[in-house]
């Protein structure tokens, strides 16, 4: 896979290829493409449903779901940006001139790979808002498509948060790390709560 292109641009197999060979892509990549199916799921059922019957709310839901693909798939290449970024950093030199200015470019780099998952579990969470309200305005016959896709929703959003609490644990700055641990477990509670309201 070219790393310069989309992780969108890539076909499943180099997708696939490059997660298992090289350092990026990684979680949060892989993470973003699974909410994304998922999410997928969900607005299959709205569109075949809706093209079976309008119905103003639909039309609302599939626009919204539009808007969060689009935001899921931007997220996944910032995923990518930002540890590569953090890696770019890592190889610089350490000689002693430079160490104040490399220290904050590190710690710059280590914070955008926790804040760029906790966006990608922010949307997944959306997405399982979504999906939740999708499930009356589904034909009965699809519900089980969204029903997947809320689960492949929130398993991208677990994903993504056991790579940011790795991340987390390299961020200095305690009230900080504090602020973001906060952020996560409120997005873990909410999914969980959404994922909830569907049962099994």
């Amino acid at each position: 896979m070219n790393r310069s292109r989309s992780i969108w641009q890539a076909s499943l197999t180099d997708f696939r290829n490059a997660i298992e060979a090289r350092a990026m892509p990684g979680c949060g990549a892989a993470a973003a493409v699974c909410a994304g199916l998922g999410l997928a799921l969900v607005l299959k059922g709205l569109r075949l449903s809706e093209a079976r019957s309008s119905v103003p709310v639909r039309v609302a839901l599939i626009e919204r779901g539009d808007d969060l693909r689009d935001t899921l798939a931007r997220l996944g290449d910032a995923d990518v940006a930002a540890f590569e970024r953090y890696l770019e950093i890592m190889k610089q030199p350490h000689a002693k001139p430079e160490q104040a200015r490399r220290h904050d470019q590190l710690a710059r780099a280590i914070e955008k790979t926790c804040r760029v998952p906790l966006e990608i579990a922010c949307a997944s969470r959306d997405g399982l808002a979504l999906g939740v309200e999708a499930l009356e305005q589904t034909s009965a016959r699809l519900r089980s498509d969204t029903q997947a896709g809320l689960r492949l929703m929130h398993a991208g959003l677990n994903a993504v948060l056991i790579g940011f609490d790795d991340n987390l644990a390299d961020i200095d700055d305690a009230a900080l790390r504090n602020v973001l641990a906060q952020e996560r477990h409120a997005l873990q509670a909410e999914a969980d709560a959404l994922l909830g309201r569907v049962g099994d």
